[in-house]
């Protein structure tokens, strides 16, 4: 049976049951009771595109498959996507822009080794852009962790995040490689890397994933708090795609902080369909 057909099988069968979950992109696949997710973009004319992730069971072993799929409008089957496929084996950057925030920068740096030593993925870098931090050796750091990949951008001057961020994007010379910036005072997920990979997709969607802003006083086991909405803290795509839009306007938000997210995403929209959150 062809995979498509068994997708189409599968998912026309799980559907009716109820069974297709929509999925948080911090959710992992271990995680779900069923053995095939569903993340959905609809529209009303066209159709629905859907990243389709399946566990497939035959003897004793298990093919996992992620990929994106079309259902058009009336349609009963589904269809191969046209030039819309995340890849597996790209490069991934994770640039951050700090000074004189040590605490944070140390459980950023554990937060990033766990993903390492739960996954083993060797095809990421966290890219640190330090402004002189006096309460913190950064690059001693990351000597004394296991990050296998790592970068240490020294600037001068007053503290500039879009800055900051820029100086890392450009640090990337590798077209085909994706850059997310992110910031400190969060946890990402061990899948966040790979997560980043199934969500852009080279000339065409960007990645912001929303993330869940705790309360004071409240932990990861007791959770309460709001998905912030109204940030594009975590923002990701091709470094191809960052020099098409543009990047950061470091002129504009030299030392001011707030709003260059949103300016960045502004001119993302214009060459691209989407952005995923």
């Amino acid at each position: 049976m062809k995979i498509l057909d068994m997708y189409s099988k599968v998912y026309n069968e799980s559907s009716h049951r109820g069974e297709v979950l929509g999925v948080h992109y911090m959710d992992t696949t271990d995680n779900m009771k069923n053995n095939y997710l569903d993340e959905s973009d609809s529209h009303a004319v066209a159709g629905t595109r859907i990243l389709l992730e399946m566990d497939i069971k035959k003897d004793e072993e298990v093919l996992h498959t992620s990929e994106y799929v079309y259902l058009a409008t009336g349609a009963s089957s589904l269809c191969h996507t046209s030039n819309f496929q995340w890849k597996r084996n790209v490069d991934v950057y994770l640039v951050v822009s700090v000074k004189n925030l040590g605490v944070w920068v140390q459980h950023l740096i554990h937060n990033v080794e766990h993903i390492y030593k739960v996954t083993g993925d060797e095809r990421f870098e966290l890219v640190i852009v330090d402004y002189q931090s006096g309460d913190l050796d950064v690059a001693a750091e990351l000597r004394a962790s296991s990050l296998p990949r790592w970068k240490v951008i020294s600037m001068t001057g007053g503290f500039s995040r879009s800055g900051g961020l820029q100086a890392g994007i450009d640090y990337v010379t590798n077209p085909d490689a994706i850059v997310m910036t992110i910031d400190m005072h969060l946890t990402l997920p061990p899948g966040f890397v790979e997560y980043t990979r199934r969500h852009v997709v080279q000339g065409k969607m960007g990645f912001a994933p929303m993330f869940y802003r705790l309360n004071e006083g409240r932990t990861e086991v007791t959770r309460a708090g709001f998905w912030e909405t109204l940030t594009y803290g975590l923002l990701g795509m091709y470094k191809s795609d960052w020099t098409t839009t543009g990047g950061f306007d470091v002129q504009k938000y030299t030392t001011k902080w707030g709003g260059e997210d949103w300016d960045a995403v502004d001119r993302l929209a214009r060459p691209f369909v989407e952005l995923t959150l």
